[in-house]
């Protein structure tokens, strides 16, 4: 029964939408022709929109946000870092590199779960960095390889 009433509601809207534009009644409205303003955004609390336009306008963005990006950074840089020390050392410099980026994973991860405690949302979080695909990644390995090569020496 519920259903029936919606769908003849929406029989009406139609109808009343298909006669207006009939007569040309959405031919004036204001801004026609021109693309929508879709700046507002659904998420934020009320009476915060002037606050974060500002932010925005201004080259700033949420705290969180910013910290999500200075991990990703971070990352970056360590995976330059061990990316030159891997092209220009070898033996026990090579194991020094090693474990300074692993270190630098574990520190991320650190910071990855204070971010995840910060954000609004769980959708906003981060999962914590595996360090084999890390390193992979760093080394423009693939890591996926790497695990099925060393299942099959087992």
């Amino acid at each position: 029964m519920e259903r029936a009433i919606v769908s003849g509601l929406d029989q009406i809207a139609e109808e009343k939408i298909r006669k207006a534009m009939e007569a040309g009644e959405f031919d004036r409205l204001a801004g026609k022709g021109k693309p929508l303003k879709l700046d507002e955004n659904p998420y934020e609390a009320e009476g915060c929109g002037s606050a974060f336009r500002l932010l925005k306008n201004n080259g700033f963005t949420l705290p969180w946000i910013e910290e999500g990006m200075e991990i990703e950074r971070k990352r970056l840089l360590a995976h330059r870092l061990l990316r030159s020390a891997h092209r220009g050392t070898a033996g026990e410099e090579l194991d020094t590199a090693y474990e300074l980026f692993a270190r630098r994973i574990e520190l991320l991860n650190r910071e990855i779960l204070q971010y995840n405690l910060r954000v609004p949302a769980m959708v906003f979080q981060r999962g914590t960095l595996d360090l084999d695909k890390e390193r992979a990644a760093a080394l423009g390995e693939n890591p996926d390889a790497r695990s099925a090569e060393s299942q099959l020496q087992d």
